[in-house]
């Protein structure tokens, strides 16, 4: 590819999330977004000309086109492996939506399929890729608040009916595919990888009756140096849905929804309990992927098989850390 030609994007599912994604991708002049695949050809159809995707193509036509560079996924959890596996197979840069696959052993065979063909492979996770996630993380290393030491975070929300494609454990649902890879990753990106994980939680759906799923989770994670983080999440109970992160000589507030934060409040102690404030507002361009689809396209134009920010290993390290939290979980 050469550096001024555009990178041609093909949309893979026409859900909520790609919904999402499509006018970010629209907002990226090194993008040209040209088409959109799916199962249900009316509704593709539909689908393209509400947003002005010039094709509307099914499934496996769209998997083998020779017109698209990079291909987003964004369909459900269980289908991402077998998905992502064909583009690859294809010679298609891939940026898959997270969770990345269902499990860590998928995705080890995903990221080594690339790295054997030489295609870009990335999770959509673009939390890594937040302005003021970003710039929290700069703050920590440069002892804003000291030494950090403590963090916690929690993504929950009660969904109530029993038919959500949350309580199918056949479409890839739970609580830790959908949700724990947001604080499990915020705690990767802070501080790193974690010497010890320690999780409980249940299998109750809506009624309270034991489900398929892991509904509600509570992790510890252990550092090396002694550090902790503390990560909650649930479809069962609404959480606050923001992160703080403890320090020796103040805290770092992530406003919520701390995966999509548009800010932070600082607080350092003034004497006893009293703390000054200082409240810092990033607010987001778009629905704010933009800065991770600016991310892909800058390394695909370079030629990289994956971005520093959303690596392979930072990868690895979150699906094997969800098999683990789903191994301890009654």
């Amino acid at each position: 590819m050469t550096h001024d030609s555009r990178i041609r994007v093909g949309i893979l599912g026409i859900g909520w999330m790609a919904d999402m994604i499509v006018p970010d991708f629209q907002r990226v002049d090194a993008f040209d977004l040209v088409a959109v695949g799916g199962r249900d050809a009316a509704r593709t159809r539909a689908f393209a000309d509400d947003r002005g995707i010039p094709r509307a193509l099914g499934v496996d036509e769209l998997l083998a086109s020779d017109e698209i560079d990079l291909l987003y996924i964004a369909t459900t959890h269980d289908s991402h492996f077998e998905l992502a596996r064909r583009a690859i197979e294809h010679g298609t840069a891939v940026l898959l939506e997270k969770a990345f696959t269902m499990n860590a052993a998928e995705a080890e065979e995903l990221t080594a399929l690339a790295r054997e063909r030489g295609v870009f492979l990335m999770e959509a996770m673009w939390m890594r890729f937040n302005p003021a996630i970003r710039r929290v993380a700069e703050l920590l290393a440069e002892g804003a608040i000291g030494e950090p030491r403590h963090l916690d975070a929690s993504f929950g929300f009660a969904i109530t009916d029993p038919a959500h494609r949350l309580w199918d454990a056949v479409r890839g649902g739970g609580s830790a595919l959908d949700q724990g890879v947001y604080p499990l990753t915020l705690a990767d990106l802070f501080f790193g990888e974690h010497a010890t994980l320690a999780a409980t939680g249940s299998r109750l759906g809506p009624d309270g009756r034991p489900t398929a799923v892991d509904s509600e989770l509570a992790v510890l994670l252990g550092y090396a140096d002694g550090r902790q983080a503390s990560l909650a999440t649930s479809l069962r109970a609404i959480l606050p849905c923001d992160a703080s992160i403890g320090g020796t000589a103040g805290r770092i507030r992530v406003l919520p929804a701390f995966w999509a934060t548009e800010g932070f409040v600082i607080e350092r102690p003034t004497g006893g309990f009293a703390l000054d404030r200082e409240e810092v507002s990033m607010p987001k361009v778009g629905n704010g992927y933009v800065p991770m689809l600016e991310a892909v396209a800058e390394a695909i134009d370079d030629g990289r098989l994956e971005h520093e920010l959303s690596s392979h290993a930072a990868t690895l390290r979150i699906m094997r850390a969800v098999d683990t939290v789903l191994a301890q979980v009654p």
